[in-house]
């Protein structure tokens, strides 16, 4: 699912969840949900999540709609 891509990245580059939600531009607790599969990013999040955690924004969305 997303949210263990999400963690998986964000644990290899030894970011907090709090580091990740600033340098999204997004409020950590909007990011523990995207963690969390409780809500999914919009695309332009998706592609900012994407550059901060090295991971495929395809790769991404990809497994955000198996996960839907």
């Amino acid at each position: 699912m997303l949210g263990s891509v999400l963690k998986t990245a964000r644990r290899a580059k030894g970011m907090t969840q709090q580091e990740v939600a600033d340098s999204a531009g997004i409020h950590v607790r909007t990011y523990q949900n995207y963690e969390s599969n409780k809500r999914c990013p919009t695309l332009d999040v998706a592609a900012r999540l994407s550059d901060i955690l090295g991971v495929d924004v395809r790769d991404l969305a990809q497994r955000q709609s198996r996960s839907a």
